[in-house]
């Protein structure tokens, strides 16, 4: 079974919890989590991506980003509403603009903290990837083009408070190593 099956399954498994369906996806930076969010998108007519990077608050704005979607989007979705959060400009530095979220069948949840503490309430399945960290590392900084090379041990630090809080990928009913993938 593919990685993309077994979170296809995972859904299903969760469809009955009513709509929409909030599927975390979670690990840390450079483990895969964009790519299989957009795979999943793509097999699941109606579903969208909420990428937590932007809302993400800087170098050092993590769980801020994350405790914005929780309690600007997470938390309206659940009770069958629209929600919002402010989106961060990466190049400037700054907020800039606000990202209004539909209530859809399903919302896939992808970022650095889809399952920490503060989403955690409002997921109805959790995935984690992993792979090794010198392998992350390459890919993250490939993808980016090693703009943020002196930001990884920040960044890295940050994901591990996030995971002290709590562990999520001992609370993820699917575990994805994406190295041989």
């Amino acid at each position: 079974m593919t990685p993309l099956e077994r979170v296809l399954a995972l859904l299903a498994e969760a469809a009955g919890s009513g709509e929409p369906v909030v599927l975390g996806i979670d690990g840390r930076s450079g483990a895969g989590k964009t790519r299989l969010a957009g795979q999943v998108a793509a097999a699941v007519p109606g579903a969208q991506v909420l990428a937590l990077e932007d809302a993400y608050r800087g170098w050092r704005g993590l769980r801020e980003g994350v405790e914005a979607v929780a309690t600007g989007v997470l938390a309206p979705l659940r009770a069958g509403r629209a929600g919002s959060y402010r989106r961060y400009d990466w190049v400037r530095g700054e907020l800039d603009g606000t990202v209004r979220v539909e209530p859809t069948a399903v919302v896939v949840l992808e970022g650095c903290g889809a399952g920490s503490a503060p989403c955690a309430p409002y997921l109805d399945a959790l995935v984690w990837l992993e792979a090794p960290e010198p392998e992350r590392h390459h890919r993250a900084m490939a993808r980016d083009d090693g703009t943020w090379l002196d930001q990884w041990s920040t960044w890295a630090a940050q994901e591990g408070a996030l995971l002290a809080e709590r562990d999520a990928r001992a609370a993820a009913d699917v575990i994805i190593d994406t190295s041989t993938v």
